[in-house]
């Protein structure tokens, strides 16, 4: 996963318009820097890197807070995300299910090449569709979100405001957690997987403030988010086979088989994670986000007030 650009000159004091402005003009450049890379053909890391900027861009957006204007702005944003999201996911599971084929039984294959016929045929509409979002991002897009720049969100980007914001997000995320380790089915998996993605990239958001702290829950984050990714995928797969599997072969319940052989492995590597990662929050819930303030840490103030 491509990695945002670092943004200079931010601390825990620096007042939130300055932190807003410069992070959402760091995150919107990641987005047309992504786009410009796109070529005709839309390759797999290419499309997966631009839609990963365009969540960092909306995290961003919440720097501004609940107001029309930004909700605006995210909506646009989101549609752009969506069309990358649509390509993404028929390049991913192509690539899986081309790996699968690969050493499958011959009965097996027929069954894959059915599903691998059905998402090469929904590639090309979904391409177009991609590639009319990108102008009207460009002018949609850029202006929406010009119009935030006079937006004036209160307090620093250290402060108590965005750090209590945090707390919520992780008790939003412990409570998907609990939800998914009572069923670790398909869709409280997802949930707990799409939380998961917010809240990174929310906290990366507060890195300049708090590098150490914010390092270190992303190091128990990232494995969990990415162990939720893979589970996510075999579910898709799951669907995809039911769907559209050749149903007059046995090949078809051989490749269910085996997937759901992998399912149950992968629910357990979840499940596992989320006990880890619940161990990690509560800890740092108290450490981090609670009570360790860093403007009483020594950090530079550039003026009186609370945050």
């Amino acid at each position: 996963m491509a990695k945002p650009t670092p943004v200079r000159g931010l601390d825990a004091a620096t007042p939130m318009p300055e932190a807003a402005r410069a992070l959402l003009g760091a995150r919107l450049a990641d987005v047309q820097r992504y786009l410009g890379k796109l070529g005709p053909d839309l390759g797999s890391d290419e499309v997966h890197d631009a839609r990963v900027a365009t969540r960092r861009l909306r995290g961003a957006l919440a720097l501004f807070g609940d107001r029309k204007r930004v909700r605006r702005a995210d909506r646009v944003v989101q549609t752009l995300q969506d069309a990358l999201g649509d390509v993404r996911d028929v390049h991913v599971q192509l690539d899986a299910f081309t790996a699968i084929a690969e050493k499958a039984a011959p009965l097996e294959r027929t069954a894959l090449r059915h599903v691998r016929d059905h998402l090469a045929a929904r590639l090309p509409g979904r391409a177009d569709e991609l590639r009319s979002a990108i102008p009207r991002w460009q002018q949609d897009g850029l202006q929406a979100l010009g119009r935030l720049e006079q937006l004036k969100p209160r307090g620093k980007l250290g402060g108590h405001r965005l750090r209590g914001r945090l707390v919520a997000d992780l008790e939003n995320l412990e409570a998907r957690l609990l939800d998914a380790q009572r069923d670790p089915s398909a869709t409280p998996m997802h949930e707990l997987r799409k939380t998961v993605k917010r809240f990174r990239y929310a906290l990366e958001l507060l890195a300049p403030a708090m590098p150490t702290e914010i390092e270190e829950i992303l190091g128990a984050l990232t494995p969990l988010q990415e162990t939720l990714g893979t589970l996510h995928d075999t579910d898709v797969r799951l669907e995809l086979v039911d769907d559209h599997g050749d149903a007059s072969t046995q090949g078809t319940d051989a490749v269910l088989k085996r997937l759901r052989a992998d399912r149950d492995r992968q629910a357990q590597d979840t499940l596992r994670a989320l006990e880890s990662w619940e161990e990690e929050a509560v800890a740092l819930r108290s450490q981090v986000l609670l009570s360790a303030s860093p403007l009483k840490r020594g950090a530079p103030r550039r003026g009186g007030g609370r945050g």
